[in-house]
């Protein structure tokens, strides 16, 4: 796939993006960007510079989906995890900007090592546990635990990569690129279904990880997708100890609890599964070691070196055993031959007489009706029998598909030719799909033989991802290989959302249920701004589309910050006569409070406010205290 845009950074390298980005050279490729090693020209560091495919740069849906997860997870700060600085475009060239991490993927560290020391494997792990831990705290959930996004630093510490940017992908119509052939092998059985993933999801996919990692091979391959994500639904996974014999069963135990299909019995949380892996750990008497981990410090050279060496050592001894070899398969030949002459010698006469029978040339029978084939055979000295019979949209019912022996094959009278014979198209009732998930959808379609394709479009009623039509519809006959259309929901139609700025956070809750949103993460901040209580700032900002189900994030005020409020002092001269009851209170940042209440002889009444609010006189009189003045500040 060539990227719009993509042509001129190729044609002019040093390309700043956003006046500030410049890309130095492409470093690899993912299910949905390129990335580049780049520089940050204003803080002088390198970075990461991920731009999009042209299939996702042209999608204006997945461009804000991937826009609000791309925020939200800039927002995660932890050690074992890919920080994102920024996101932005230019032109059509869409991109964001990430930590550059020196180092190589958990990927290439299987595909040379095969598998990994269990010591090795949980020290991984335990680091991706932690990143998960943080990320599922604050409301993000990964949804592509897999090797190629775990980095690991040439310090050996784990860096896990695209936090929340896999929502955006999951939402787009699925197809059989590189992202889902790459993902499906660690997708949880939620994900499969097309279902709402949540922290237990990531967990499914870590638990599949830790398994590659200690067996060298993930527990489920096929030749497609569909067929992966059916035995991730379906099929038992084998014990990683049948696999690896000397494998600790206490891991095995974490490996195969991590994985169960039911989603209640796995572990609850990423740090329950961090707790298992380290008392494991602890027990081996490893330290848990974040920063210096001696376990990936091998080096490649060293290794290749060693490996170079075993090679020659192996080569002479391997020659040795060639040799050997060689001589006994000679002697061997030599006694099949002789006893293959002597055999012949003796058989001769009686194999004579058998042998020299009258020969005939097979007939062409295929798309003949088995009537005629036989009538044909018959007529040559020769006989048929039924092999098998096959369904067949070419060859019509009771008419030859195949025969075993090709024509014009000489062969002795009396020979039986074995023939496949046609019971005609098979036929196929088309299910009903409404209300299904596009996956599964797709997944019961293939298992009857059938093709899918499939267009989007707005719905009010079926939730997104979820079949709203179906073209032909239920209990219509096809033949394998036919295709059924279907239409999937993309959920409501976006809307912009409203600013919030001022409102009472009940009263923005009550909006959020009202059209669908979820309030994903509340914070709180001192304002000097805005009183207690009120709503600061907001995510996604006032003005951007958003959909039902989509998060938001809110910031409410806590007031002005204790010891930064102006204090104000008013004389105050009550207009009464003297020995009138009066009360002054004030209300102000530090609430309501009495300054005076009794007969008033005259005096000035000096009143002391903080921030701003007001000073309240009232007067005694018919049993109670009446307001006569009040005085506003600052």
């Amino acid at each position: 796939m060539i990227l719009k845009g993509e042509i001129i950074v190729r044609e002019i390298p040093g390309r700043l993006l956003g006046n500030r980005y410049k890309l130095l050279e492409n470093i690899g490729e993912g299910g949905m960007a390129r990335v580049y090693r780049g520089m940050d020209t204003k803080l002088n560091r390198p970075v990461a510079i991920k731009i999009l495919y042209e299939q996702f740069a042209n999608d204006p849906d997945f461009l804000r989906r991937f826009k609000q997860e791309a925020k939200a997870a800039a927002k995660l700060s932890h050690p074992a995890i890919v920080n994102i600085y920024d996101e932005g475009e230019e032109g059509d060239v869409h991109y964001i900007i990430m930590e550059y991490v020196d180092g190589y993927t958990l990927k290439d560290v299987i595909l040379r090592d095969s598998r990994l020391k269990p010591e090795e494997a949980a020290q991984i792990a335990i680091q991706i546990c932690d990143a998960l831990a943080h990320a599922h705290s604050q409301n993000v959930i990964h949804r592509d635990i897999k090797p190629q996004n775990i980095i690991l630093t040439c310090e050996g510490r784990v860096k896990v990569t695209d936090f929340g940017i896999a929502r955006a992908t999951a939402d787009t119509t699925i197809t059989y690129g590189r992202s889902l052939l790459g993902s499906v092998y660690y997708s949880s059985p939620e994900q499969a279904r097309g279902n709402h993933t949540d922290q237990k999801s990531d967990i499914y996919s870590l638990g599949i990880l830790l398994y590659e990692m200690l067996t060298g091979v993930v527990p489920f391959s096929g030749e497609s997708p569909i067929s992966i994500a059916l035995k991730h639904l379906q099929e038992d996974i084998v014990p990683p100890g049948k696999l690896v014999p000397e494998l600790p069963s206490a891991l095995e135990t974490v490996v195969l609890k991590a994985v169960r299909k039911e989603r209640q019995l796995r572990y609850s949380s990423a740090l329950e599964l961090r707790d298992d892996l380290e008392d494991w750990l602890v027990k081996t008497g490893e330290k848990i070691n974040y920063i210096s981990n001696p376990h990936f410090k091998r080096s490649y050279s060293s290794e290749l070196s060693r490996g170079q060496a075993n090679d020659m050592d192996k080569e002479q001894e391997d020659e040795m055993k060639r040799r050997g070899r060689s001589f006994k398969r000679i002697f061997g030949y030599g006694a099949v031959l002789v006893a293959v002459f002597l055999i012949m010698l003796f058989g001769y006469k009686f194999l004579h007489s058998f042998l020299v029978v009258p020969e005939v040339a097979v007939p062409e029978l295929t798309n003949l009706s088995l009537e005629e084939a036989e009538k044909e055979l018959l007529s040559l000295g020769l006989g048929c029998n039924i092999l098998r019979e096959v369904y067949s949209d070419t060859v019509p019912v009771n008419h030859i598909v195949s025969q075993e022996t090709p024509a014009q094959r000489s062969v002795r009278k009396g020979k039986i030719i074995d023939l496949v014979i046609s019971l005609g198209p098979e036929y196929v009732v088309v299910p009903f799909l409404i209300s299904r998930t596009e996956l599964e959808a797709r997944l019961i379609l293939s298992d009857l033989g059938l093709n899918m394709t499939s267009s989007q479009e707005y719905s009010e009623d079926i939730a997104p991802g979820y079949v709203i039509r179906q073209d032909p519809g239920k209990d219509f006959r096809l033949t394998r290989g036919d295709v059924v259309h279907v239409i999937i929901s993309e959920g409501k139609k976006p809307f912009s959302i409203r600013s919030f700025q001022g409102w009472l956070l009940d009263n923005a809750k009550e909006w959020l249920n009202i059209y669908g949103l979820v309030l994903r993460n509340l914070e709180e901040e001192y304002s000097g701004e805005f009183p207690a209580g009120q709503i600061i700032s907001q995510f996604p900002a006032a003005g951007e589309l958003v959909q039902a189900g989509d998060p938001v994030d809110l910031v409410v005020s806590k007031g002005r910050e204790p010891g930064t409020y102006k204090s104000y002092t008013i004389d105050l001269y009550p207009q009464v006569a003297r020995g009138q009851l009066i009360k002054i209170y004030v209300e102000d940042e530090e609430g309501r409070r009495v300054i005076f209440e009794g007969a008033y002889q005259g005096q000035v009444i000096s009143a002391r406010g903080i921030g701003s609010g007001q000073f309240v006189l009232m007067e005694f009189r018919n049993q109670e205290y009446h307001i006569i003045d009040i005085k506003r500040f600052p």
